[in-house]
């Protein structure tokens, strides 16, 4: 099985695929619970930041290469990543002093507002081993340009229509049913994931899909953090 994970209101939203092709999407309250109905699976990639600094505000180096292949139009989807200690804060506030005092930079809103799931998944798998290297860190833009081959067009923010449909063609070159699993997935999940977070899923599920020699890195040789968690972004080109 191959999962793809993206943060929604409330948990966490995945998109699993077998060999065979799609078999169903599920909304998951916590990534413990997703992990103990997926720790079987092949591979798991989530969409956020997995690896972190704890006293430097020296961006990751997949944080970089990705705004460097995602640039000009979407390398600012790619968030700068807080320290360990301030995402483990409980405000705003409070994580920006801590990043303030620990290293020679700050915390803007948009780092905060995905804080708390960075915070989730490191406490995580740090707490368990067996999930590491079994869940791994992607970013969805990076893998909507890697299978179109050149960087989307439209902004999923600003021109949400054209935004989702651009992406739908995009992974129907990859999976010709996948509007059926999209329809599937929007009719069967009781949460408020959004178009983008179903979009976000698939398209990290169907990376995930590739054999263990399709799957790049950014960077090539990614890093460890202090703890060993590699911080890395995993994607695929089609058919590689």
């Amino acid at each position: 099985m191959y999962v793809g994970v993206d943060g929604c209101p409330d948990g966490w939203l995945a998109a699993v695929y077998s060999d065979s092709g799609y078999e169903a999407a599920h909304f998951y309250r916590s990534v413990t619970d997703l992990w103990a109905a997926h720790s079987d699976a092949d591979r798991i990639l989530i969409d956020v930041p997995i690896g972190l600094r704890e006293d430097s505000s020296e961006p990751r180096a997949c944080d970089t290469a990705a705004r460097q292949t995602l640039s000009p139009t979407r390398h600012t989807s790619v968030f700068p990543t807080p320290v360990r200690a301030a995402a483990r804060e409980d405000s705003y506030e409070a994580a920006k002093a801590v990043q303030e005092r620990l290293t020679d930079g700050s915390l803007n809103r948009q780092t905060w507002g995905i804080a708390p799931k960075i915070d989730e998944v490191d406490r995580f798998l740090l707490d368990t081993p067996a999930a590491r290297g079994r869940i791994r860190e992607s970013h969805p833009e990076v893998c909507f340009q890697a299978f179109a081959g050149e960087p989307t067009t439209h902004s999923k923010t600003k021109q949400p229509r054209r935004g989702f449909w651009e992406r739908v063609a995009v992974l129907r070159a990859v999976e010709p049913d996948v509007y059926d699993h999209l329809w599937d997935a929007a009719g069967g999940l009781e949460c408020d994931a959004s178009n983008d977070d179903l979009l976000d899923a698939f398209t990290v599920a169907l990376t995930a899909r590739g054999a263990d020699e399709e799957l790049e890195t950014l960077p090539r040789d990614p890093e460890l953090d202090p703890r060993g968690l590699p911080m890395e972004i995993v994607f695929r080109f089609p058919d590689s």
